[in-house]
């Protein structure tokens, strides 16, 4: 299995773009180089940020903002965004994805089948997972449970802090790519060639639900309840579920950038993506508006958080921000 890094400004299928070790190397130390540029929009850019850092996803809890990417680089905010401290783990992992547990507990998994923790406090520490589980994007539920799903259509959760896994297998050669649990019993995993999987009882048991259309490989999915959902990927294409994932709508938004990220901003949904693209629909509206900016178009964001009201945090290629939804 090749190396992987972020997308940027690359029409490569494989959820987070896949290369070569060398070609990985040499991404990591060249990064994507463009900063955005946020004239005309109200937002704080983080001075945290360095000119090659690839951010990859962002978790929050009650203030707390914790921000990774490769090279093991953390950004973290105590303030909801106001300011920023940077921390680079010494043994540099890449990490993949970043959630935060009830009790304000941050998990971070790395690319080679590591899983890291932060206890309030405390400094950021590691443990392995499962060897093999070629580890894509984790969650952590209202009960606690960890959720990490990966490589050959692997669903693990683990109750006590990742000690103990159980494990769940498609048995197919299919990456899952997006895993969220919505309330207790009621969770949505997305992937490779279009699987979409969900889980009415904590996942005790997987159903396979409708397949997304044309075997789309999703690179984000956000779900507001057990009917409502989105997912997003590349050429900008949102897909759209308001029965559970049993059908899905193409909803159009006047964008081809591929899209990395999604999330709910206080009475709408935002989506960010390659070319700096932040794109926004006020539940009710009938279509999805653009942010505008003026940015680099070798700029990519990847990572969104909601921060309450019509605040959020983006990032991805050397960028790092705080901005709000326009008022309608």
């Amino acid at each position: 299995m090749s190396n992987e890094a972020s997308c940027c400004n690359t029409t490569a299928t494989r959820v987070r773009c896949y290369y070569p070790a060398s070609m990985l190397a040499l991404l990591l130390l060249a990064g994507c180089q463009a900063r955005l540029d946020l004239s005309g929009v109200q937002a704080q850019q983080s001075q945290a940020i360095q000119r090659a850092d690839l951010l990859q996803a962002a978790a929050q809890h009650k203030g707390m903002i914790v921000t990774v990417g490769a090279m093991g680089v953390v950004i973290t905010s105590e303030d909801g965004g106001t300011s920023w401290q940077r921390t680079t783990i010494v043994e540099k992992p890449f990490f993949m994805d970043v959630s935060v547990c009830p009790a304000g507990d941050f998990y971070a998994i790395d690319n080679v089948d590591g899983l890291w923790s932060r206890q309030s406090g405390s400094s950021w520490s590691s443990r392995p997972l499962p060897e093999g589980t070629e580890p894509q994007a984790l969650t952590c539920d209202d009960s606690g449970t960890l959720w990490v799903i990966g490589g050959f259509g692997t669903i693990l959760s683990s109750a006590d802090a990742g000690s103990n896994w159980d494990a769940y297998s498609l048995d197919e050669d299919v990456y899952l790519t997006t895993v969220q649990f919505v309330d207790a019993a009621h969770g949505f995993v997305t992937g490779e060639f279009g699987t979409v999987l969900y889980t009415g009882d904590h996942g005790s048991s997987w159903q396979r639900a409708q397949d997304l259309p044309d075997s789309f490989y999703s690179q984000a999915a956000h779900f507001i309840d057990a009917s409502t959902g989105w997912v997003v990927g590349l050429n900008g294409t949102i897909w759209h579920t308001s029965d559970g994932a049993q059908t899905w709508r193409q909803e159009n938004n006047g964008n081809s950038a591929p899209l990395y990220g999604i999330a709910t901003v206080g009475d709408a949904i935002v989506a960010v993506g390659d070319n700096a693209t932040v794109l926004y629909r006020r539940r009710g509206d009938p279509s999805w508006s653009k942010l505008e900016s003026s940015v680099s178009t070798r700029t990519y964001l990847r990572a969104i958080v909601g921060l309450g009201g019509d605040q959020f945090t983006a990032a991805g290629g050397g960028v790092l921000f705080t901005a709000a939804v326009p008022q309608t």
